[in-house]
C-alpha cells in the first residue's frame, strides 16, 4: 500500500496521489505493481525498494544524501518488531526500512509490513523543526527506531528478572523454551543495532565533514541511543547465558532432590512391606498367638519406620 504525505500544522495529512505538495511517500508491503510504479515513476534503482522484501537484508547507505538532485539516496536501517514465538513467549525479530531520498526531493519509506514508528512520525508536528521536512523525517525514524529497542530491551530485562525469581522451583522445560527465545532476540538485537551504528555513524561523519553542524546534535542523540541498546543488548546477553547454564545446573539439581526423596520414601515404604511378608509365612513367628498381634506388629512397624526417617534426616536423605 502506498500513502502520500503532505505536511500541514498538525503534522502529515494523507492525499489520494502525488502532488507537488507531498513531500513524504510511505509504502508498506507493496506489491510488485506498486514497487515497479515507485521506480519507474521517481527513478530508483530497484534493489532500493525490492532489498527491503529480504527480511535479512543488512543496513547500509548508498548515494549522497546531502544532494540527491543528480542520484536518489538510500539508508536502510533495521527496526525491531515483536512477535509470538512457537513455543508461546514474545520473541523479538529485525527487518529492514528504506529510506530514500528521491530526485524532486521527496522522501520515501519503504517497509515490508505495518510499523508503528511510522505511524508515531505521522502524528507529529515537525513544523517548529529549524531542519527541512526530509531530515526532519529521517532523523525522527531513526529516534523512534532506536527508542524502540531500548523499550523492548526494558521487557526483555523484565522477562530475565522474572526467570530469575523461577529459578528456585524450576523443574520443566518451560524456562528453558523461554530463555532460548530471550537469546535468539538478543542475537538479532546486537546484529541489527550495531549495523544501524555503523549507518548513522556513516552519515554523522558526512555531516561533519560538509560542516553541517545544525545536524550533529540531532544525529548525536541518535548514535547515543543506538549505543546505549547495544550496550545493554550485549550486557543481557552475557547474563542470558550465564543463567541459562546456571537454570540448566539448578533444573538438574531439583530433579536430584526429588529422586532423592523418592528413593528415601520407597526404603521407608519397604519395612511394612518386609514385616507384612514375614508375618505372611505359615510358619511360628513371635505374637503369632496373641489376640493383639496385628496391634503389636503395627506398633513395632511404626517405631522402626520413624527411626529410619529420623536417621535418613540426620543424613540429609530426606
Amino acid at each position: 500500500m502506498i500513502t502520500y504525505l503532505k505536511k500541514d500544522t498538525a503534522g502529515f495529512s494523507g492525499t489520494a496521489q502525488d502532488s507537488p505538495e507531498v513531500q513524504w511517500i510511505i509504502a508498506e508491503a507493496p506489491t510488485k505493481e506498486e514497487a515497479d510504479h515507485l521506480i519507474s515513476t521517481y527513478e530508483l534503482p530497484k534493489d532500493y525498494i525490492t532489498s527491503v522484501l529480504d527480511e535479512r537484508e543488512m543496513a547500509r547507505s548508498e548515494g549522497n544524501w546531502q544532494n540527491a538532485s543528480e542520484h536518489p539516496a538510500l539508508i536502510l536501517v533495521q527496526y525491531p518488531i515483536a512477535s509470538l514465538s512457537p513455543s508461546g513467549y514474545m520473541q523479538l525479530d529485525t527487518f529492514p526500512c528504506a529510506v530514500i531520498q528521491a530526485k524532486n526531493e521527496k522522501l520515501i519509506t519503504v517497509t515490508n509490513r505495518t510499523t508503528d514508528f511510522i505511524n508515531e512520525v505521522r502524528t507529529e508536528n515537525l513544523s517548529q523543526s529549524q531542519l527541512s521536512t526530509k531530515n526532519a523525517i529521517l532523523f525522527q525514524l531513526l529516534w523512534r527506531i532506536s527508542k524502540h529497542y531500548n523499550s523492548f530491551l526494558a521487557k526483555i530485562i523484565t522477562e530475565i528478572g522474572d526467570l530469575e525469581g523461577e529459578l528456585k522451583i524450576a523443574t520443566e522445560n518451560s524456562q528453558l523454551y523461554q530463555m532460548m527465545d530471550i537469546q535468539k532476540s538478543l542475537v538479532y538485537f546486537e546484529s541489527a543495532i550495531s549495523e544501524n551504528i555503523s549507518v548513522i555513524r556513516q552519515l554523522y561523519d558526512t555531516r561533519k565533514e560538509a560542516q553541517k553542524f545544525d545536524h550533529l546534535p540531532h544525529l548525536h542523540d541518535i548514535l547515543v541511543e543506538m549505543k546505549q541498546a547495544l550496550t545493554t543488548t550485549k550486557i543481557q546477553l552475557k547474563l542470558v547465558n550465564q543463567i541459562s547454564s546456571t537454570f540448566s545446573s539448578i533444573v538438574s539439581n531439583n530433579l536430584n532432590i526429588v529422586m532423592k526423596i523418592l528413593t528415601s520414601l520407597t526404603i521407608v515404604l519397604t519395612i511394612p512391606t518386609i514385616i507384612g511378608g514375614i508375618y505372611g509365612m505359615n510358619v511360628k513367628l513371635p505374637f503369632a498367638s496373641r489376640e493383639d498381634a496385628f496391634l503389636w506388629i503395627f506398633i513395632i512397624t511404626s517405631i522402626v519406620c520413624i527411626g529410619v526417617i529420623r536417621f535418613l534426616k540426620k543424613r540429609n536423605l530426606l
